[in-house]
C-alpha cells in the first residue's frame, strides 16, 4: 500500500489565493462603507469607486474560477478542444474585469487625494495619471477582443482559421509600465503634503504609510509585467497563471493601501476617541454636517481670534475677553477634512473651514481662568 500526498494544480492555487484575497477585500469595502456611512455621514465619488473596485475584483475571482474549471491551470495541449477554447475565453472575461479594476482602483485613490491637495500642480498630475490610466485600460480591454478577424479565432485558434490583427503581448506590457509607474506616484505623492497638516506626528506616519504601501503594489505590477513579456503563448493555459496571481495582488494591494487611510475614524472610534464621531450617529441627518466642537487660541495674541475660509473671514478683538472662543461650524463631515487644519502649515489661530455655510463664534465659561 502507497501513501501520497495531494497536491493542486497551480490552477486550484490560484483560485484559492483569489477567492481568498476577495473576501478580504470585500469586508475592507465593507468596512469602509461602513465608517462613511454611520461614522462619518458622508459618502464621496471616491467610496462609491473603491465600492465597484471591490465588486470587479469580485467578479474577476469568479471568472477565474471558470476558467480553471475548463482547464486553467493545466496544459493546453493535454485539455479538449472545447475546454482549451472554453479555458481562454473566460480568462478574457476575467481579464477585462481585472484592467477595468486596477484603472478603478486608481482612480479611487486619484480621487481621495484631490479632496486633500490645495496646490494647482498637484492636483493636475492627479488627473494627469488618472486620466491616461483610464484611457488606456480602456483601449487595452478594447483591443483584448479585438485582436483577430473573427473574433472567436483569438481563444478557439485550432478550430477558427482567422488572422491577428493587434499584438496584444507588447500593449499589455505597456501598461503594466505605466501601472506600476502610478503606483509608485500614488504611494510617493502622499509624502508631499501630510508632513504640512497639522496632527499628531503618529498619525501622520500611519496616514502616510498607509497610502504608502502602493509601493508593494508598483512591485506586484513589475513582476506582473516581467512575467507576461516573457510568457509563451502557445501553452496558454499553463503559462498564464502567475501573470493573473499578479494581476491580483496589485489590485489586491492597491485597495489596502486606498482602504486603511479612511478607517482612521472608524478606528478612534473603536478605541473610544472618537467622540466627535460618534456624536453624529446620534443627531438627526439634517444636522449630521456640524463638525465637532473645538477651542481655539492664537498663540501670537488670546485677545484675537481668527475663522477663514475662501468666503467668509472674521476677526474680533477684545481686551477684555480672557477665555478662548468657541467655534460652530456647519460643513461637509469629510474624514479627510477632519484630519486636515491648515494646509500650508502657517497663521497660527487661523482655522480653515471647507465648504463653509455657516460659522458662529461666542465665549463659553472656561474653568482656567484667572
Amino acid at each position: 500500500m502507497s501513501t501520497g500526498s495531494f497536491t493542486m494544480h497551480p490552477g486550484l492555487q490560484l483560485a484559492c489565493a483569489m477567492w481568498a484575497m476577495a473576501a478580504f477585500l470585500l469586508a475592507l469595502v465593507f468596512l469602509r462603507l461602513y465608517t462613511r456611512i454611520y461614522v462619518v455621514r458622508f459618502v464621496g465619488a471616491e467610496d462609491y469607486m473603491y465600492a465597484w473596485t471591490g465588486l470587479f475584483f469580485l467578479l474577476f475571482t469568479a471568472f477565474i474560477q471558470v476558467s480553471v474549471h475548463y482547464g486553467l491551470g493545466r496544459d493546453f495541449w493535454l485539455l479538449t478542444i472545447d475546454d482549451s477554447s472554453n479555458a481562454i475565453f473566460w480568462t478574457y472575461v476575467a481579464n477585462s474585469f481585472a484592467i477595468i479594476g486596477n484603472a478603478m482602483a486608481k482612480l479611487s485613490m486619484g480621487l481621495f487625494l484631490l479632496r486633500v491637495v490645495q496646490v494647482r500642480w498637484h492636483k493636475i498630475a492627479l488627473w494627469f495619471a488618472v486620466i491616461v490610466t483610464i484611457t488606456t485600460s480602456t483601449a487595452l480591454t478594447i483591443m483584448l477582443w479585438n485582436q483577430t478577424t473573427p473574433i472567436k479565432a483569438s481563444w478557439d485558434p485550432l478550430r477558427t482559421p482567422g488572422t491577428w490583427n493587434i499584438q496584444i503581448q507588447p500593449m499589455s506590457v505597456g501598461l503594466g509600465v505605466w501601472s506600476s509607474i502610478c503606483d509608485f506616484f500614488f504611494a510617493i505623492f502622499p509624502w508631499l503634503f501630510i508632513w504640512r497638516l497639522r496632527m499628531p506626528q503618529r498619525d501622520k506616519i500611519m496616514l502616510a504609510g498607509g497610502m504608502s504601501l502602493g509601493v508593494i503594489a508598483g512591485a506586484c505590477g513589475i513582476t506582473r509585467t516581467v512575467v507576461l513579456s516573457r510568457l509563451n503563448v502557445f501553452n496558454y493555459t499553463l503559462n498564464f497563471v502567475p501573470y493573473f496571481a499578479w494581476a491580483g495582488a496589485e489590485i489586491a494591494v492597491a485597495m489596502v493601501c486606498i482602504g486603511i487611510p479612511t478607517l482612521r475614524p472608524l478606528y478612534l472610534k473603536a478605541r473610544g476617541l472618537g467622540g466627535a464621531y460618534s456624536n453624529y450617529a446620534d443627531q438627526d441627518r439634517s444636522t449630521a454636517s456640524e463638525l465637532p466642537r473645538f477651542a481655539m487660541c492664537n498663540h501670537k495674541s488670546p485677545s484675537s481670534t481668527r475663522i477663514r475660509d475662501s468666503k467668509f473671514s472674521h476677526s474680533g478683538k477684545d481686551s477684555s475677553i480672557s477665555r478662548p472662543a468657541v467655534a460652530y461650524a456647519k460643513a461637509r463631515c469629510d474624514s479627510v477634512d477632519d484630519i486636515i487644519s491648515d494646509y500650508e502649515g502657517e497663521n497660527n489661530g487661523v482655522i480653515w473651514v471647507k465648504n463653509e455655510v455657516q460659522v458662529e463664534a461666542h465665549t463659553v465659561d472656561w474653568p482656567l481662568r484667572n
